[in-house]
């Protein structure tokens, strides 16, 4: 069973949605399985930090936000490969 995200990758899955071409609110809470409300509130954050740009059209990722998405896609990578090291470590260990 999966746990519940984390701040950081529902900032990373909404960035990568995103820049992905989901822009509107609706594909953005479907495909983000985010909630108005939780929505609303993570967009707005973004926003504020210069990441998300708004229009009538939707979003907009910002060069500051594709910044910002190569950093975070750069975690995801690392803690794979921390679980995997992890891993391996233990099984030699045991």
């Amino acid at each position: 069973m999966r746990t519940k995200r984390n701040e950081l990758e529902i900032i990373t899955e909404i960035l990568e949605l995103v820049n992905d071409g989901y822009t509107s609110k609706s594909a953005l809470m479907k495909n983000a399985n985010l909630s108005f409300t939780l929505l609303r509130k993570y967009a707005d954050y973004l926003i504020s930090k210069g990441y998300l740009e708004e229009s009538e059209y939707g979003y907009k990722i910002t060069p500051k936000g594709l910044g910002l998405l190569e950093k975070l896609k750069r975690i995801r990578e690392l803690e794979i490969s921390l679980a995997e090291l992890i891993n391996e470590l233990s099984k030699e260990l045991l």
